[in-house]
């Protein structure tokens, strides 16, 4: 059976960015995950451990750029859960600008 796992607004501070003030000071930052995959009962996915995979990578790497976040992070998640099909990232820098929310999104398709 197909199911879709969503975890929506996973907030945390990370050093993320190119900009000078972005390697010093960590910021803000929003991710929403949707994880498409095949359930059974031997590999169900744990969405407490998909958030801590997430929010962990991302604070250890550092990145320089959003999309090297999402790329590597949909990369680790798949070795961790082979049964994803597909899955959808969209990183939020809330704090980047006053008088906007940018956002990325990255889609990637396993099967």
């Amino acid at each position: 059976m197909r199911c879709t796992l969503r975890l929506q607004e996973l907030t945390f501070y990370a050093i993320i960015g190119i900009l000078p003030h972005e390697r010093e000071v960590p910021q803000k930052v929003v991710i929403d995950i949707e994880i498409e995959y095949e359930y059974n009962q031997n590999s169900f996915i744990d969405y407490a451990n998909v958030a801590k995979i997430v929010q962990d990578h991302i604070k250890m790497q550092k990145f320089e750029l959003v999309e090297e976040a999402l790329t590597s992070t949909a990369t680790l998640l798949h070795k961790k859960f082979p049964q994803i099909l597909s899955l959808s990232l969209t990183f939020v820098k809330p704090q980047i600008l006053p008088n906007v929310r940018p956002s990325i999104t990255c889609n990637l398709n396993f099967s």
